[in-house]
């Protein structure tokens, strides 16, 4: 999967710089902000002739090409720009001929996200550098890497080893299985093999909900209904270890938090929770949560890092200048609303169209049809209407992996609509073209199939059959 430039280049080159008529658009995804071509081929006995210049006027990530006659020239501000620009160079040379001319880039988005839960179901270190090499072609640059549910947590503490060895036990096919997690080298290779290629990775470890592998661990701090305990100061020190951890761990600015679904039941029913909600001035159960959240975020942020948590948390009176908001939740258009106004930096993520573990096609039988009654297809994720908002930093697609067991259906749910999502992500609004979209999708269908990637094919529903989940 790992092409260098110089070889990805040499395999699609026509010779001489003839006056051959330019084919509608450049066969790159995602489509660049701007591109002149001459309609005369590029001679790939220049291949290696590619000049890098850096040219500080040009935005952190943007890029310009040159192609000329007998040469290339990079022109970009940093090493970003850079790897960018060469992403776009191995797409051109794949197509039957590359043509001379100019390509100005930027992209539109800072954050152009994936979210991939590994505690559901484990895929292991050659699964993630998979997704990591896909993204980085598409110029995607963040993966949020979901480490602890109910079913399981991924990631290695050295303070509290159990976590992994009996919070690791189990997945949602098998709550039996054997522990599966992710060792502190593991993680350091991962990210490192992630900074090579320009993404960064996001940990989150959700709470105070979705927390049945930590309290599995720890069941001093449950609540019941799968919640842990607010009340207990001693939960604040162990949580903060555990940040601590993660913070050296994971070089990046971000800890995602989690906070989505708290169910508020066991809290009412929990002998502590009357004493704990009159001594610190809580008026509700509800804002239990609130209270947790802000503690959690002052956490992460004495680590210098900044918290992300889901929009469930809107409300909480978390500091806007340390913690981004991310909306899921397509059916709270008002929380997204309330996130903008209250001047939160916020990633939109919606379920719909944007969760990848939901059908793409309504003859799927193995997804999540079942519990939505719906499916999200391609042309709604490339047309969804963006808040056109300054607080918007980016967008992001999430695969939850429920029903998701193996690489192959893994796969098969996430390309081509993560794709689809890169594009969104990085073109701008006025060149988005979905027709033109399909069309140069039909390389990449080609570029999927030379690495074996098992994918979804929007042409023809029966050429790769669903896999079971």
């Amino acid at each position: 999967m790992r092409l260098t430039l110089i070889s990805a280049i040499a395999s699609g080159i026509l010779s001489l710089c003839t006056g051959a008529s330019l084919s509608a658009g450049v066969p790159v995804i995602p489509a660049p902000q701007s591109a002149e071509m001459t309609g005369k081929t590029f001679n790939k006995k220049n291949i290696e002739r590619v000049k890098y210049v850096e040219e500080k006027n040009l935005p952190a990530e943007a890029y310009e090409i040159q192609i000329k006659k007998n040469r290339i020239v990079v022109k970009s501000s940093d090493d970003a720009g850079r790897f960018y620009a060469q992403q776009t160079l191995k797409q051109l040379a794949e197509a039957d001929v590359m043509y001379c001319g100019v390509i100005k880039d930027a992209p539109r988005y800072e954050w152009r996200g994936f979210m991939l839960d590994e505690s559901r179901h484990f895929f292991g270190k050659d699964q993630v550098k998979e997704i990591l090499d896909l993204m980085a072609r598409y110029k995607l640059n963040k993966l949020h890497w979901h480490l602890s549910d109910d079913q399981g947590w991924r990631v290695e503490i050295k303070a509290y080893p159990e976590l992994c060895t009996v919070g690791g036990i189990g997945c949602y096919s098998d709550p039996n299985a054997p522990a599966r997690y992710y060792t502190q080298d593991d993680i350091r290779e991962i990210v490192a093999y992630a900074a090579e290629r320009h993404i960064e990775v996001i940990p989150e470890i959700d709470m105070p909900g979705h927390a049945t592998a930590f309290t599995k661990t720890f069941p001093e701090f449950a609540a019941g209904n799968r919640t842990i305990n607010p009340a207990d100061e001693n939960l604040y020190t162990v949580l903060e270890t555990i940040i601590k951890e993660l913070a050296d761990l994971f070089p990046g600015r971000y800890i995602h938090i989690g906070g989505d679904e708290v169910s508020t039941q066991g809290w009412r029913e929990h002998p502590d929770m009357k004493a704990f909600m009159e001594k610190n001035g809580i008026a509700s159960y509800n804002d239990i949560q609130k209270y947790f959240e802000r503690r959690l975020s002052d956490i992460v942020s004495g680590t210098g890092k900044v918290a992300i948590a889901w929009d469930d948390v809107i409300g909480s009176g978390m500091d806007k200048d340390r913690t981004i908001i991310h909306w899921w939740r397509a059916d709270h258009p008002d929380s997204l609303e309330k996130t903008l106004e209250n001047g939160y930096r916020t990633i939109i993520s919606p379920w719909d169209p944007f969760y990848l573990d939901y059908i793409q096609d309504i003859r799927c039988k193995e997804g999540h049809l079942a519990w939505e009654q719906r499916s999200n297809e391609m042309n709604e994720i490339y047309g969804y209407k963006l808040a056109d908002d300054q607080h918007v930093i980016g967008i992001q697609a999430n695969l939850w992996t429920e029903r998701v067991r193996t690489g192959e259906r893994l796969g098969y749910m996430v390309f081509p609509r993560l794709i689809a999502i890169a594009e969104k992500a990085w073109t701008s609004q006025e060149n988005l073209d979905y027709d033109d979209f399909l069309k140069r999708l039909e390389n990449e269908y080609k570029y999927l199939d030379s690495l074996n990637v098992y994918y979804y094919d929007f042409r023809d529903f029966d050429t790769h059959p669903e896999p079971k989940r």
